[in-house]
């Protein structure tokens, strides 16, 4: 293969990685190796078109295979943390990106990353040392910052995630993150119909994308208005809080001696119970067209 061959070939496969294109890169970098197997750079590519098909193990292997041929031992570290991390295995990915901080220990995005396990193991105040940590030695590193915004999300701080959504959209040139990070501070809020047209705006700028494809169904939904019930349900409370009052009122209405509006209501009750029980088969079969 010339040295012009290789060259294109290595602009495909980053243009597919890119765009999230992992299983079409996937026959170009199998070429790579079958005509050089001990090729670190088509070997890590290999490790990452593995993890995207979630074949975490698969991924490891080919991830070490490029380390014992040289590939850069902090990403390669880092990428197996990543792989454990996945799995909800956090003592092995913690050891991984120790391994990786050993080796580059002022690496920002790499103790971002580690913040970002520590958060997920449930080490809040760890978690958010290793952050602050992060932004200090690169605050304008689109990844630490969405990190820290995730650790905001999961706290439901509506002020830093005001503030880091703005630190985002400023550092990253990802359309598709920034919207579906606008769609989750929206739906924090319980704003759901925002929430589904910033969905909807990062399904347009990237169809192929089957994580905003699910979302956005998810989303459409909510907003549709055979669950205009399940909406009035979320306001009041829940259907916990439905049911209390559903409780209450019947008592009242017993406690007077009013059957005849007991009956009523009752009725009433079990009709909007029995409705929002089979809204979303009604949903699957006549919006859907699964019939």
């Amino acid at each position: 293969m010339t040295i012009h061959a290789k060259e294109n070939d290595a602009t495909v496969i980053q243009h597919y990685f890119n765009i999230g294109r992992y299983e079409a890169a996937a026959p170009i970098i199998e070429n790579l190796l079958g005509q050089d197997p001990e090729n670190a750079t088509a070997l890590f590519q290999m490790a990452v078109v593995e993890m995207s098909r979630e074949d975490f193990s698969e991924a490891r292997e080919f991830c070490r295979e490029a380390l014992r041929f040289g590939y850069n031992e902090v990403n390669g570290y880092h990428f197996i943390g990543s792989t454990f991390q996945h799995e909800g295995n956090y003592v092995e990915a913690e050891e991984a990106f120790l391994a990786a901080l050993e080796k580059s220990p002022l690496d920002g995005e790499l103790m971002a990353s580690y913040g970002h396990l520590m958060l997920q193991a449930g080490h809040d105040k760890k978690a958010l040392a290793l952050l602050e940590q992060a932004r200090e030695l690169e605050p304008y590193s689109p990844r630490v910052n969405q990190f820290i915004l995730d650790f905001y999300f999961a706290k439901a701080d509506s002020k830093k995630q005001q503030k880091y959504i703005r630190n985002v959209m400023e550092t990253s040139a990802d359309e598709v993150q920034n919207l579906t990070n606008v769609a989750l501070f929206h739906a924090l809020k319980g704003e759901v119909k925002e929430a589904r047209e910033c969905y909807r705006q990062a399904f347009l700028v990237n169809p192929e994308d089957q994580n905003i494809v699910a979302l956005l169904g998810q989303y459409d939904s909510l907003t549709h208005p055979l669950f205009a019930p399940h909406r009035l349900v979320d306001k009041i409370g829940g259907p916990a809080m439905v049911w209390i009052a559903f409780m209450v009122i019947a008592l009242l209405l017993k406690a007077f001696e009013l059957y005849i509006p007991l009956i009523l209501f009752a009725g009433i009750y079990i009709l909007f119970a029995i409705y929002t029980w089979t809204a979303p088969l009604l949903y699957k079969w006549f919006v859907k067209g699964r019939l």
